[in-house]
């Protein structure tokens, strides 16, 4: 029982901008590996989805994406707020478009970033087969590149932040939630809690790669990030997309306009500052 209070007080989350930028590398490598070889089985880990698999499986791959979206369109109904065509939508890790394709069919436009060429491929080639005009994707080279997307109506991501070290989990939501507009939603899902999970960068930074990473963000982090960008919270669920308990879906709508004064944009030099890197 000592272990389930403590895990979480060992979980570094900020750090320099010069090792934010090795880890995102990291991970950026391994994905564009696992986006070369495994595009599909990368999103959903059954051997179903394998590449010489995929063909005859593909129906139930995209039917699962459909499920994905209904499950934040239901939350967004039991709080008597509506999403549509007036919206634009924000994907973050699009992949090879599984949630990509429903989510074009409730909103306006939607916005795919995704970290591996190889997926982002895959993604392409199905929007084009399927004919849609209102989806936009690009890669995410860099971390800083997230810096000069769009501004929109709705955050989406299930499935992504996981695989990032802490550091990068928050830094990511961090520039994404400054980029919602008033009145907005913010829906992702991450790891909150991992039994026994720790993590120091200088500790990650020399392990071996490892493919399919999972790392979990505290609830604290993730609840006080969402307050200084002016959001109220409206549901936190334990949800199944990782198969264990301590995976969590945020639902929260931006109801504040934060001026630069009050917020600023995320300042990686002041990370470093303060964490004497």
């Amino acid at each position: 029982m000592a272990n389930y209070y403590n895990d979480c007080l060992d979980i570094e989350v900020d750090v320099s901008e010069r090792i934010l930028d090795q880890m995102f590398d990291r991970i950026r490598q391994e994905w564009s590996m696992l986006g070369d070889t495994e595009p599909y089985w990368s999103v959903i880990t059954s051997d179903k989805f394998r590449a010489n698999k995929i063909k005859e499986h593909m129906e139930a791959f995209l039917t699962s994406g459909r499920s994905n979206v209904k499950w934040m369109k239901n939350i967004a109904k039991r709080n008597g707020i509506d999403l549509g065509k007036q919206q634009t939508c924000f994907e973050l890790g699009c992949g090879v478009g599984r949630l990509t394709l429903p989510l074009s069919e409730v909103f306006h436009h939607v916005t795919g970033y995704d970290i591996s060429p190889g997926n982002l491929a895959e993604c392409d080639a199905l929007v084009k087969a399927q004919g849609k005009r209102n989806i936009t994707t690009k890669l995410l080279a860099r971390i800083e590149d997230l810096k000069s997307a769009p501004e929109f109506d709705v955050l989406f991501t299930v499935i992504v932040l996981q695989h990032n070290p802490p550091p990068v989990q928050k830094y990511i939501l961090d520039i994404l939630l400054t980029k919602i507009r008033p009145n907005g939603i913010a829906y992702f899902q991450l790891p909150t809690f991992i039994p026994d999970y720790k993590f120091t960068a200088r500790t990650y930074l020399r392990t071996k790669p490892q493919s399919m990473e999972m790392h979990a963000v505290p609830m604290r982090d993730v609840l006080e990030l969402l307050r200084e960008h002016g959001f109220q919270v409206l549901e936190v669920l334990q949800d199944p997309f990782t198969g264990m308990p301590g995976s969590h879906s945020f639902f929260a709508v931006k109801t504040a306009e934060v001026t630069m004064e009050a917020t600023p944009p995320p300042d990686r030099g002041i990370w470093r500052r303060l964490s004497g890197r």
